[in-house]
């Protein structure tokens, strides 16, 4: 049939999109940045000495536990933890990659979906252990012996963190978050991070492995664009 004459939608209708239905369009944009406040604390000097392969490929390798570059601090998790619309998100069909690159995972901090497909990659010449820590979803325990191997794995259940371990390299760890909702994104260079939202109020967490949580609302009207800035400090902790 001819579908060109429907009438207009209602202005917000789709934000009272039924249970199950298609979720409404995110046509608002929040942006900001997480600034870090003070001097941020020093990260060490990675010791691989333990696997000579690693000792020869990543020989100035550091941690990434705290990354801050033009004040702002990188490897944050921004999340809608309340607020979201009640409809069924579509699982993105791209897979999120996590490498095992020079005996460091690549990248450290990441999100995805509920169900949507992690293609976890060994690029080293040498045996790599990925260990999921999960508590909510099913952990895992996987061996990668061959340079290239690529294993593909998902998770069925909301869980942040979500740490990721090497068995055999001590010092390799990342951090997961995995959402129902596609309304989550990791802070980048100069602690920036963007949200596309559909109008709603939402209560928007910042999530750091070291500092810990922080949590501000913020109400979005359609094509709105708003700015909301998050601050952490080196006294800040994880309170887990």
């Amino acid at each position: 049939g001819d579908q060109t004459n429907l009438p207009p939608a209602a202005p917000g209708g789709g934000a009272a999109a039924p249970a199950g239905g298609g979720a409404p369009a995110a046509t608002a944009t929040v942006t900001g940045k997480i600034s870090f406040e003070g001097a941020a604390p020093p990260n060490e000097k990675i010791q691989m000495s333990a696997d000579p392969y690693c000792q020869q490929k990543n020989p100035t390798a550091m941690t990434e536990t705290v990354k801050v570059s033009d004040g702002g601090l990188e490897n944050v998790i921004v999340f809608v933890n309340s607020g979201v619309p009640n409809a069924s998100f579509p699982t993105p069909t791209d897979p999120v990659m996590i490498d095992q690159h020079d005996c460091n995972y690549v990248p450290h901090v990441f999100t995805m979906q509920t169900n949507q497909p992690l293609k976890i990659k060994n690029s080293d010449a040498t045996l790599h252990n990925i260990h999921a820590w999960a508590e909510k979803n099913m952990p895992f325990n996987i061996g990668q012996p061959v340079q290239n191997m690529e294993t593909q794995k998902t998770f069925t259940t909301e869980e942040v963190p979500l740490p990721v371990r090497c068995d055999v390299h001590k010092w390799m760890g990342a951090f997961i978050g995995v959402f129902h909702h596609p309304y989550h994104t990791v802070t980048k260079a100069g602690g920036t991070y963007e949200l596309k939202l559909p109008p709603g109020n939402y209560e928007i967490v910042a999530w750091h492995e070291k500092f810990g949580k922080k949590t501000m609302m913020v109400e979005v009207k359609d094509n709105d664009k708003k700015e909301l800035a998050f601050s952490f400090n080196a006294i800040d902790k994880a309170s887990d």
